[in-house]
């Protein structure tokens, strides 16, 4: 693991976020810590500190002070925690100072000012993953456990996290090998070839292998909705609630809401969590035929938004009659959508027929679902009863989210699931799928050995990636920038 470029010098960082709070940390690793540690804290404010390993027990707190340039910066509780029995198996000490961010930083420049360096980001993770405490998935799932913004992503990050996922693909790894082992003894030793499995075996199994990891890569979608969230457009015809419905989906005045038509010109994108899901939602300028020439270029906003997009929320006014306006705009969204990479099954479109709160205007008893009466082909999407303005039929929407756009597979995620939830993973599984095929169809064509052995090496590799034992020290470097600095 060395071999990435490893440094051991004292590193040091603030581990908590930004911002007041009543404890924050300042965490240090690295050879030599306990010397640093040593030079700016005094214990139970006598002496003038310590500077030996052995002076401190690994992980028992000690209350003092930390000092530098013979002033008192903060009282603190500090945790020292011995190498191999800490987060990045160095000599790792953690103080925990009172959370103001002068005082932070005032301990932490105590630190830089006696030997310690400015941790980069991610660096002491990336040092649990080039000591071999963790491998690079699990590595990740710190990030994943970081950014988690539902519970659904926090046990998919803490099952990576804990092994899950790494030891499935480490048993798929496990088995490629067991093939090339059986495949080379035929080669190297025809006198035993007897003794190895044959074609027929190993097609048998390969088949449950490829099952498996097919199956597994199938939850690269579930994993990076629950990531990085649904992108969702907001989009009707001017006036009919759009705005409003974003306001009463985030819980305040975000967008500007007015009777005159055209008041949204751009397109204005929020994030928020529905239950188990987040959505980026785009509020859009309303769809119609214009000769302001700003508000044109905002429809057109408009349409790109929805062709990004991997969830269409369509607001229609049920105060108002139907019109035919609205049933072409769903024409050209779905065209849209179908020709789009980000859809499935013609694009995911729900309909909001909003404000409730009015009277329903004629002609709506046809459209809608569940009437009995015939409908047009337009029913086939969702729909759902609102009052944006009175946060009506909100949890009906939130729900038919979840059950339309999702299809269950997050209702089904559990703590015992295995998610891919990097695109990372996800195309180095579908390489190792695409070798492992191959293989397959050159066994059953019957391919001499040798050649069968290449693309089961290949796969191989593949799935070393996956874990990082076999990546270059490049995409371990831009994997770990992506931390914040002090993880």
């Amino acid at each position: 693991m060395m071999a990435h470029g490893y440094e051991s010098d004292v590193i040091a960082a603030i581990s908590t976020p930004h911002g007041v709070g009543a404890v924050g940390i300042v965490r240090l690793s690295g050879d030599g810590v306990m010397d640093v540690f040593g030079r700016i804290f005094r214990a139970n404010f006598t002496g003038t500190g310590h500077s030996v390993k052995s002076s401190y027990e690994s992980h028992r707190m000690y209350y003092g002070q930390v000092c530098s340039g013979g002033e008192v910066v903060d009282e603190v509780m500090a945790c020292c925690m011995l190498a191999p029995r800490s987060y990045t198996r160095e000599d790792t000490v953690e103080i925990y100072a009172h959370g103001g961010m002068a005082t932070l930083y005032g301990v932490l420049n105590a630190a830089l000012s006696n030997g310690a360096r400015l941790a980069l980001p991610g660096e002491f993770t990336k040092r649990a993953f080039l000591n071999g405490r963790i491998n690079l998935t699990q590595a990740e799932a710190v990030m994943d456990l970081i950014s988690a913004s539902s519970n659904a992503a926090r046990r998919a990050g803490l099952r990576q996290l804990g092994g899950g996922l790494s030891n499935r693909i480490a048993a798929a790894r496990d088995k490629l090998l067991l093939w090339l082992a059986n495949i080379e003894l035929s080669i190297d030793y025809p006198e035993h070839e007897d003794e190895a499995m044959n074609r027929s075996a190993i097609l048998t199994e390969a088949d449950n292998w490829l099952a498996d990891m097919q199956a597994l890569c199938k939850t690269a979608d579930v994993g990076r909705i629950l990531r990085d969230g649904i992108k969702t457009a907001i989009l009707g015809r001017p006036n009919v609630g759009k705005s409003t419905l974003l306001n009463a989906v985030l819980g305040e005045d975000r967008a500007i809401v007015h009777e005159i038509p055209g008041t949204t010109r751009d397109v204005l994108t929020e994030r928020v969590q529905l239950g188990d899901v987040v959505l980026q939602l785009m509020d859009t300028a309303g769809i119609r035929e214009t000769n302001d020439p700003i508000e044109s270029i905002g429809v057109t906003k408009t349409y790109q938004a929805a062709q990004d997009a991997e969830l269409v929320i369509y607001v229609m006014d049920r105060s108002k009659p139907p019109m035919e306006e609205d049933l072409k705009i769903l024409d050209r969204l779905e065209a849209g959508l179908d020709e789009s990479a980000n859809a499935k099954d013609g694009g995911h479109v729900i309909v909001v027929l909003n404000k409730c709160d009015l009277p329903p205007a004629s002609g709506w008893d046809t459209w809608q679902v569940g009437s009995g009466n015939k409908c047009n082909n337009h029913t086939k999407y969702p729909i759902v009863h609102a009052s944006a303005q009175n946060r009506d039929g909100l949890e009906n929407l939130y729900e038919t989210v979840n059950r339309s756009f999702l299809k269950g597979q997050l209702a089904g995620v559990s703590a015992q699931d295995d998610i891919i939830t990097r695109e990372r993973h996800k195309e180095l599984l579908q390489a190792a799928i695409s070798h492992v095929r191959r293989a397959v169809d050159e066994l059953r064509a019957g391919t001499v050995e040798d050649l069968v052995a290449i693309g089961l090496r290949e796969a191989y590799t593949a799935l070393g990636e996956v874990l990082g034992l076999e990546v270059s020290d490049d995409i371990v470097d831009r994997i770990f920038s992506e931390f914040c600095v002090g993880k």
